[in-house]
């Protein structure tokens, strides 16, 4: 929980996790040499983004709609993942601060693929009555 001006504002887990990935990234894409900035630096701003909105919409919409977004903001943050290492093996990036990046990148990631596979269990058909149902019927 932050308090700004005096309002309380209460986040989910993980988007306060995504909150401390993205101002930790903040903090520290400045620090990049500008060719990296300016191309690697503004997709990774760009992944952040989408990342963030996916799962924002996620905790928005009815149950049904969630899995897909659940999904590609899964992929997205892998994603993301992958462009810091290329960052950290291009130079743009130093070793301690890619630590910390992929750490909290890793948690948001097992989040999301905890999320994922709750939902996916909560839209499977139940197949244990369906087969209990069918051999009733002797």
């Amino acid at each position: 929980m932050k308090i700004i001006d005096k309002r309380i504002i209460k986040m989910s887990g993980i988007s306060e996790k995504l909150l401390q990935v993205y101002v930790l990234w903040q903090n520290n894409s400045k620090h990049i040499p500008k060719m990296l900035r300016y191309s690697m630096g503004v997709r990774i701003d760009s992944l952040f983004a989408q990342i963030i909105e996916l799962v924002s919409e996620a905790i928005f919409v009815s149950e049904e709609q969630r899995l897909p977004l659940v999904r590609i903001a899964n992929i997205k943050n892998d994603v993301l993942k992958f462009m810091l290492y290329a960052l950290l093996e291009l130079g743009g990036l130093k070793e301690d601060i890619f630590t910390d990046f992929s750490l909290k990148a890793e948690e948001v990631g097992k989040m999301l693929y905890g999320w994922k596979i709750k939902l996916e269990k909560q839209n499977r058909p139940n197949t244990l009555n369906t087969a209990s149902v069918g051999n009733d019927k002797k």
